[in-house]
């Protein structure tokens, strides 16, 4: 649950001064938004998958929707309405790192209303980058997840099963965070996961980053595929970290990989975990 945005990548290292035109070999037309991404990720990942969003109903909205459909997302939980879409320009650099400027149209976010109704139906609920006043915790879902991206501020212990920040954003919650489990991304030294009885630290893995978009949903969706199935935290931190260390060298949010994929790089490419 969350936003389908209209990613807009274009290659730029640098934002060009006033009256100096600069020049691009990549401007890329993506489906976009965390709640996107995570449902592709879900799908290429062997599971069935539906995204709730509200949309703007434009053609280029319509036209983006067509690739979501192709990986096998369902779209029947997608409003559309009379409002202006949300878009995410992005600057990518040569070193894959990316720079955003977002608009975001508050009348398309969902809210606590809109998730309530929506109670009973699903076996695994995740609340990508939307905030946590919207956020309801579903207690017939096998797991109901909460990334909550750039309202993280903004989070005051709303309840959920598996919670997954950054440092800087772990930094800031600390207490506050009412989840099973917390688990930590730290880009390129890795992951942690904590809680449950559990303590586990993940290595990452090295690649030749092309672009950074989407590598946190990612992430989320290869976790939550492994612990919502009862297997051992250590699988799910593998799975996690090497499915994003495959996306990250493609380009655009919607671009993981599918689990034959994973499973393959795993044999060659298998992160270290320690638990206890």
């Amino acid at each position: 649950m969350g936003k389908l945005n209209i990613d807009v990548i274009v290659r730029a290292d640098q934002i060009p001064s006033p009256d100096s035109p600069q020049y691009t070999d990549l401007i890329e037309f993506f489906p976009g938004g965390s709640a996107t991404n995570y449902a592709v990720a879900v799908a290429r990942l062997g599971h069935s998958s539906k995204v709730y969003a509200k949309v703007g109903r434009t053609p280029l909205v319509k036209a983006l929707m067509s690739p979501l459909a192709e990986e096998g997302v369902g779209l029947d939980y997608l409003e559309e309405l009379d409002e202006e879409p949300n878009v995410a320009v992005i600057f990518l650099r040569n070193d894959g790192k990316i720079s955003m400027i977002r608009r975001s149209n508050p009348r398309l976010m969902p809210t606590a209303e809109d998730v309530s109704k929506l109670r009973g139906i699903f076996d695994v609920i995740h609340f990508a980058s939307i905030p946590p006043s919207s956020v309801v915790y579903d207690e017939g879902a096998k797991l109901v997840s909460y990334d909550p991206g750039p309202y993280a501020s903004e989070y005051s212990g709303e309840r959920v099963d598996v919670i997954f920040v950054n440092q800087e954003e772990y930094k800031r919650l600390g207490s506050r965070i009412n989840s099973k489990l917390t688990v930590i991304k730290k880009g390129e030294e890795g992951a942690e996961v904590f809680g449950d009885g559990v303590e586990c630290r993940a290595e990452s893995i090295k690649v030749n980053a092309v672009d950074t978009t989407g590598a946190g949903d990612v992430f989320d969706a290869a976790f939550n595929v492994v612990y919502v199935a009862d297997r051992p935290i250590e699988e799910a931190l593998r799975l996690a970290i090497v499915a994003s260390g495959i996306k990250v060298t493609r380009l655009g949010g919607i671009s993981s990989p599918k689990l034959k994929e994973v499973e393959e790089k795993l044999k060659s490419m298998n992160p270290k975990v320690i638990c206890r």
